[in-house]
């Protein structure tokens, strides 16, 4: 009897492997799946300007002379009253502040990517996974901390599939 048992162990261990290694398999193709839908709604939102805030001084203008000092130095309309704080709770200069939309730059699309796709990709993982039988589950956040040298934007970048899988696999089992 024993020699039977020995086999069916083994089976069982085998079709355990097999299955765990499926699902695993499954779940990476899933969360590639995610990570690219994201991809292509963060690109979507790139921001091309940003706002920067041009000043001038008008400590030596006089307020009957406002107007025209706006209007022969193109200020806009819309602009504010500041000043330059000079460190003492206090300004050591007042002037016009506006807003003016300036290209953004390749680091500044860079920056929104890795800040933005984080959420992107965790939105889109976490509704396909759930809709694929997968929940969450409680982890301890210290099994993060072998993530702490990238962000989940560079890692998708780089195609480090498995790393992360490893990831999304902390806060997500298959039920």
């Amino acid at each position: 009897m024993l020699m039977f048992h020995l086999p069916i162990v083994r089976m069982k261990k085998f079709i355990y492997f097999c299955t765990n290694n499926l699902k695993q398999h499954i779940m990476k193709e899933l969360i590639i799946q995610a990570l690219s839908d994201a991809f292509v709604s963060l690109e979507k939102v790139i921001p091309q300007t940003k706002k920067k805030v041009e000043s001038i001084s008008i400590i030596d203008v006089k307020p009957m002379e406002l107007a025209t000092f706006m209007k022969d130095n193109y200020i806009p309309e819309n602009a504010s009253f500041g000043g330059r704080d000079n460190g003492y709770d206090a300004w050591d200069d007042i002037i016009l502040e506006w807003d003016v939309d300036v290209p953004t730059t390749d680091r500044d699309k860079l920056n929104f990517k890795r800040k933005a796709f984080t959420n992107y990709a965790n939105r889109a993982v976490y509704d396909l996974l759930l809709k694929n039988g997968h929940k969450r589950v409680g982890y301890s956040t210290s099994n993060l901390y072998q993530f702490d040298d990238t962000t989940v934007y560079d890692m998708y970048i780089k195609k480090e599939f498995d790393r992360l899988e490893k990831y999304y696999s902390l806060p997500f089992v298959k039920v």
